[in-house]
Parts: C-alpha cells; sequence; structure tokens
C-alpha cells in the first residue's frame, strides 16, 4: 500500500468517525434516523459516559440493620463510635438485605446470617440471644426529602 493511499484511508476513517460521534451527539432534528441509530450502535459501547459513575443519584431510601437487645431496646448493628471501615460495611449490608427483603424473603442467606453474626458476636456475649430489624426511611415526596415514611422488618436468620 503507497503513503497516498495509506493516508487517504486513514483520514477516511477519521471522517467516518467524527461524523458518527456527531450524529450520536447532536439532537436527533439534525441528524437523519438512520444515521443516528447507526451511530447509538457504533458509538455508544465505545464512548458513552454514564455519568452515575461521577455522579450517582442518591438512594430514596436509607437503610439500616439494628439488634434488639431487649424487648424495647434496639439499637444499630454498627454503631457510630465503631471503626470506619466498619461503618462502611453497614450501608451495603442493610442493601443487601433490603433487596431480598423486597423480594418477600425475611429469612436471610446463610452468609448475610453469617455476617450479621460475626458483627454482633461482642453484644451477644453481654446480652444474651439477639433479634434484628432492618429499618427503611423512605423519601415519600421528592419534593420534601426531610419527609420520611419508616418501614421496619423483622429478621429471620437460619439457624447456624
Amino acid at each position: 500500500m503507497s503513503s497516498r493511499s495509506a493516508r487517504s484511508l486513514v483520514a477516511f476513517l477519521v471522517a467516518i468517525h467524527v461524523t458518527f460521534l456527531l450524529a450520536y451527539t447532536l439532537p436527533g432534528g439534525f441528524v437523519p434516523q438512520r444515521l443516528q441509530a447507526w451511530s447509538t450502535r457504533i458509538v455508544r459501547p465505545l464512548f458513552h459516559q454514564r455519568w452515575n459513575l461521577f455522579a450517582p443519584d442518591p438512594s430514596p431510601c436509607h437503610c439500616q440493620v439494628e439488634v434488639g437487645l431487649g424487648d424495647p431496646d434496639w439499637r444499630p448493628l454498627i454503631p457510630d463510635d465503631r471503626h470506619c471501615l466498619l461503618r462502611r460495611m453497614d450501608r451495603p449490608l442493610a442493601e443487601l438485605i433490603r433487596s431480598d427483603v423486597q423480594r418477600g424473603d425475611t429469612l436471610l442467606r446463610p452468609i448475610l446470617a453469617g455476617a450479621l453474626r460475626g458483627l454482633a458476636r461482642d453484644i451477644a456475649r453481654d446480652a444474651g440471644p439477639l433479634r434484628f430489624r432492618l429499618v427503611q426511611r423512605c423519601i415519600t415526596d421528592p419534593e420534601r426529602p426531610a419527609e420520611r415514611a419508616t418501614r421496619i422488618t423483622r429478621l429471620e436468620l437460619p439457624s447456624p
């Protein structure tokens, strides 16, 4: 292949690439539908920016697992005075449990039950048998995010 044909091929590929990028980013009224469909099919898998990676939408619900020590006495499974790594485990653990509860399953999977037992091991030595519950505080009206409805779900742990 001669250098002139190589340059022509590179220029052609760059022009096609720029055309597809423009067709992908311009509003629909400026671009023919067929070209926009092709550009979406080619550009989206390679260059689409998922902005929720950088600025995710906040969850409408705040979930927390609580442990019951006595009849009226409930406290967070991981209190605020614990190490920051333990506190970071609280939200993902509660979200995993919430996804099970949303499917109608209040009997926890053995791996989640083991995690709860491990986190409550020190508490159980002092308090005896423990109970667990999931507390969800969800926004009811997006216009008033401070107003939240509280839903409490008792959790059942399988026998170890």
